[in-house]
């Protein structure tokens, strides 16, 4: 019976462990402003995807400079056609779309996700 107890511990000891090994190594969304969004525009590295997932209309409406429109509406796997480990900062119109955009990204496998809070509604710069 003694064996018995030892052996169960050591397999949810194990279990435990490898489940915190995953959970640590799972992407987290960063979040910026619009004004680290504007600084980001500013000097892009080569690696850096800008989206906006607002409907086509909103964004034929005005959208920032730089921005490629890819819908949530649309979003998929197949859609998102940029390397996973790319960084891909994400607006939409006030910063809700963007955060469920990320996490459907974040599913995908794509491991820097960046969200702009406030969105659309607090950028101050140009849009055409």
């Amino acid at each position: 019976m003694g064996k018995k107890i030892v052996f169960g511990l050591v397999i949810i000891l194990f279990v435990g462990f490898i489940g915190f090994q995953f959970m640590n190594s799972s992407t987290e969304i960063q979040n910026i402003s619009t004004d680290e969004l504007a600084n980001k525009m500013e000097s892009p590295e080569s690696d850096m995807v800008f989206i906006d997932v607002r409907e086509p209309d909103e964004f034929a409406a005005g959208h920032i400079p730089g921005m490629t429109n890819l819908p949530l509406s649309t979003l998929s796997e197949e859609t998102a056609d940029f390397p996973k480990d790319s960084e891909v900062v994400i607006i939409c119109r006030s910063g809700n779309r963007s955060v469920t955009a990320a996490e459907q990204l974040q599913g995908y496998g794509f491991t820097n996700l960046v969200n702009v809070v406030g969105g659309m509604n607090d950028w101050a710069g140009d849009i055409e």
